[in-house]
């Protein structure tokens, strides 16, 4: 896949017709149904406030344009409320599940997804967005370790570093404490 795949991406908002496509797509990269079951649960129980999909927007072979629901999809991103001890009323966004299908990785697509659901977080109102996952690549999207915000998390699945990013300046400063998680990102181990 060229770099030109990102110039060839929609990211738009999921639909009832992606589900099981979504369930896939994280269902290879995670080996297995645990983050798949997330997706799941938070869309089920509607917590995920913001459910977005990558697919192409012409067919790489034929230059054809695609409409929405008929490519491939390549990634997928949610975002959840979570709440921040002692302080309700902040508003904080967690982005989970995140994935893009192994062979499409490293080409943009999980960095346009994550823009693009941190951008709808600021709409919603959100003042500060976390995320677990790989350090660097949060990082290199402008995240800090949750810590430098005195924040943490206590739920033993959050897999990886966890992060956090001000969409307002100053947001967190002096705050601290423990992010909360819904009860519907803590599931059965599968």
């Amino acid at each position: 896949m060229s770099d030109s795949t990102a110039e060839n991406l929609r990211i738009r908002e999921e639909r009832t017709f992606d589900h099981e496509r979504v369930y896939r797509i994280h269902e290879s990269v995670f080996a297995g149904h645990r983050e798949a079951l997330l997706g799941e649960r938070l869309r089920h129980g509607e917590q995920a406030q913001i459910s977005l999909v990558a697919e192409h927007v012409t067919d790489p072979e034929s230059g054809r344009h695609l409409s929405e629901g008929e490519s491939r999809l390549l990634g997928h991103v949610m975002a959840s409320r979570v709440a921040l001890s002692g302080y309700p009323d902040r508003v904080l966004m967690a982005l989970a599940p995140l994935a893009v299908l192994p062979q499409h990785q490293r080409h943009g697509i999980g960095k346009r997804l994550v823009i693009s659901a941190v951008k709808r977080c600021r709409l919603l109102g959100a003042g500060a967005v976390v995320a677990a996952g790989h350090a660097d690549f949060y990082a290199h999207l402008g995240f800090h370790p949750a810590r430098h915000y005195g924040l943490y998390c206590n739920h033993h699945d959050v897999p990886g570093a966890f992060v956090a990013f001000e969409l307002v300046s100053g947001y967190l400063q002096g705050l601290g404490g423990e992010v909360l998680f819904h009860h519907n990102f803590m599931g059965p181990d599968v």
